[in-house]
């Protein structure tokens, strides 16, 4: 094989390993706050009518409401929104329509850990 050859196939794959590594670095980025997982939470907002509870911020925590547009939480966990990944961060201050108590534990068990 030719020298010239060689160095091109060498080019070649290192424009390929670069470019794979790029995407790859892009892949780990997380999303940033305002980033809404829209196929995880239009599940959950399609239920908004039937919710008995609402899952949002109040004073920087995870609170449970009984209206989504409700002033004063039923009662605020210590689950800081600091603390969870932005997906759900952002889900949180959207509003979580939750339908039982059962899926309110269930959740809030989730975001806890």
């Amino acid at each position: 094989m030719g020298l010239r050859l060689r160095i091109a196939l060498l080019l070649v794959l290192a424009a390929a390993a670069a470019f794979a590594g790029g995407e790859a670095w892009r892949s780990l980025r997380a999303p940033e706050d305002g980033d809404l997982p829209h196929e995880i939470y239009d599940a959950y907002a399609a239920r908004e009518e039937d919710a008995l509870y609402y899952l949002r911020e109040s004073e920087g925590r995870v609170a449970i409401f009984e209206t989504k547009r409700g002033r004063e939480p039923l009662r605020v966990t210590g689950i800081e929104l600091r603390c969870l990944r932005a997906a759900d961060r952002a889900m949180v201050r959207a509003g979580i329509p939750v339908l039982s108590r059962q899926e309110l534990l269930s959740l809030l068990e989730d975001l806890g850990s």
